[in-house]
């Protein structure tokens, strides 16, 4: 028995490195993602978005304003407009993510003491861009409007700090947890990097194991294996988890050592979860071979699931804004377990003994369901394969 493992095993790993094909899907694709992701958000945060100006009083006070506007890291004024038809028209071209409108007498008012507006219309189909956008303007309006109100004060014969207590009377002591710079690279690419990862490992899994099944060569692989079936599924699956947990150990010093995302909890603890979300991928791959009709079906079905996960997870969309049906179905996907449970011990620095039973609890289901499915897997075996 021993012998037919390391026979099985040894004809993987020569079939994993000289296959073009799985050289390509496993090694080239990954890495290639990796470092897109990495790079695509290296700056962390949306700078410079660009937005078009229309000044139309086009006064000393006015440009003092612009000057703020275009100062904020968030905006870059591209183009300008005379009036609200043409920067529309530069909106709808997707040549800009908004527009800023600066009235008539806008100087003349401030000074008068009169409340004046400055119109900002943004994109909304743009949620990132559009709400950072109408962050910075809020920000840069507030201040200007505050510094007119100390000038104001000040020269009505107030003190500076009670003019600024009069101006800013309720101030705000914000503290941001666990992502302090709000980062959009640390919130996305630890889902996204392992999300791309498992589309791979699970296509991978069902091509490996379907493969044979695809050529009816099920019962040559089941007498290799001495007609044990974990010994045929330990040897045939083994080289490719090892090749994945390499991988994933590259994928997280990336995360953690090269995006620097901040690193609450043993890097060991989360190479061995990852280790355990490969495992849990293969079982579920297993679980598609058996119960599709061809190699074709269980790849459609195993990638299709793979690639649902993420709109599942919750993570970009709250979990708790989702209906309560959708809330129990996310947990049918590894995904949302292993993100969740990577998130809370990472990022968030939970403790072993303190992190949601849940997860646990969905691995463990997993792995039930693919020990199932491994002996529905040596029925088609025995019978030589799908078409047999």
């Amino acid at each position: 028995m021993f012998k037919g493992f390391l026979s099985i095993l040894k004809q993987e790993f020569i079939r994993l490195f000289t296959s073009p094909r799985l050289l390509l899907f496993i090694f080239i694709v990954p890495v290639a993602i990796f470092f897109y992701y990495s790079k695509l958000m290296y700056s962390g945060v949306p700078r410079d978005l660009p937005v078009v100006l229309c000044d139309q009083d086009n006064t000393q006070t006015s440009r003092k304003i612009i000057r703020m506007f275009d100062a904020s890291p968030t905006l870059k004024f591209t183009s300008t407009v005379n009036n609200y038809k043409e920067g529309e028209k530069k909106i709808k071209s997707e040549n800009s993510y908004a527009l800023i409108v600066i009235p008539r007498d806008f100087e003349k008012k401030l000074f008068k003491g009169n409340s004046v507006n400055v119109i900002c219309y943004y994109n909304g189909q743009y949620i990132l861009a559009g709400s950072l956008i109408n962050s910075a303007f809020q920000t840069v309006a507030s201040t200007f409007s505050a510094g007119v109100h100390l000038q104001t004060l000040n020269k009505k014969g107030q003190m500076p700090s009670q003019a600024m207590a009069n101006t800013v009377p309720i101030k705000i002591d914000e503290h941001i947890l666990f992502n302090p710079y709000t980062n959009y690279s640390y919130y996305l690419n630890i889902a996204l990097m392992p999300m791309a990862l498992q589309i791979v490992i699970m296509v991978v899994s069902i091509y490996v194991l379907g493969n044979v099944l695809k050529y009816n060569n099920g019962n040559q692989l089941l007498e290799q294996g001495c007609q044990n079936i974990w010994v045929v599924y330990w040897g045939k699956i083994l080289p490719y988890t090892l090749v994945f947990t390499i991988i994933g150990f590259f994928m997280n010093s990336l995360l953690f050592y090269y995006i620097k995302i901040p690193l609450q909890g043993s890097f060991f603890a989360i190479n061995l979860f990852f280790l355990c979300f490969i495992v849990v991928c293969q079982f579920m791959s297993i679980f598609f071979v058996s119960i599709s009709k061809d190699l074709r079906s269980a790849l459609t079905f195993g990638g299709g699931f793979a690639a649902l996960s993420f709109s599942f997870t919750g993570y970009t969309f709250p979990a708790m804004g989702m209906p309560i049906v959708v809330q129990y179905i996310n947990y049918i996907f590894p995904f949302t377990s292993y993100l969740r449970l990577i998130v809370d011990y990472a990022i968030r620095g939970i403790s072993f003994n303190h992190l949601e039973l849940n997860y646990y609890l969905a691995f463990g289901i997993f792995i039930i369901i693919g020990f199932l499915s491994i002996y529905k897997y040596r029925i088609l075996l025995k019978k030589g394969g799908y078409h047999a």
